[in-house]
């Protein structure tokens, strides 16, 4: 009678996929660059573009703040993007939580001045938007694969 013997390399593979799922566990290999990169995101439809979350205008500014703003050196282009000092746009920060990381301000008083203007303007205004929330997606799908794939 012959014999067949199978060698296999299931011990490897099992143990990199264990270690797989732990890294797609890991906040810091997941959500912290996530977190990272959708910072520019923001700040770039927010305080350039002069976006809400719904990527409507945010709106114009009035004739008497735009002296203010002029006074500021900060151009003379109506449109809200909710930067004068720029000390709220530099304020953005990844934030730890509890179950991961989030964007937000270190700052109390910029968090309190993001409330007011979107108050101010009834919009929504720094919450992800619907082309940033792709953005993520696809970079979940790239994180996803990487760790399976190394």
């Amino acid at each position: 009678m012959a014999t067949v013997t199978i060698t296999t390399n299931i011990d490897q593979v099992f143990k990199n996929m264990a270690s797989s799922f732990e890294l797609l566990k890991d906040k810091e290999y997941f959500l912290r660059p996530l977190a990272v990169e959708t910072i520019p995101n923001m700040k770039e439809r927010i305080h350039k573009d002069g976006h809400a979350t719904d990527n409507t205008p945010i709106g114009t500014y009035s004739n008497g703040y735009m002296r203010v703003r002029e006074e500021n050196k900060r151009g003379k282009d109506t449109k809200i993007i909710v930067s004068l000092t720029r000390k709220l746009e530099n304020d953005w920060a990844v934030l730890a939580t509890n179950t991961g990381y989030g964007i937000g301000f270190n700052n109390p008083i910029n968090k309190d001045k993001a409330k007011w203007v979107e108050e101010n303007k009834s919009k929504i205004i720094f919450n992800l938007s619907e082309a940033e929330k792709k953005y993520i997606s696809e970079r979940i799908q790239e994180l996803v694969n990487g760790a399976i794939n190394s």
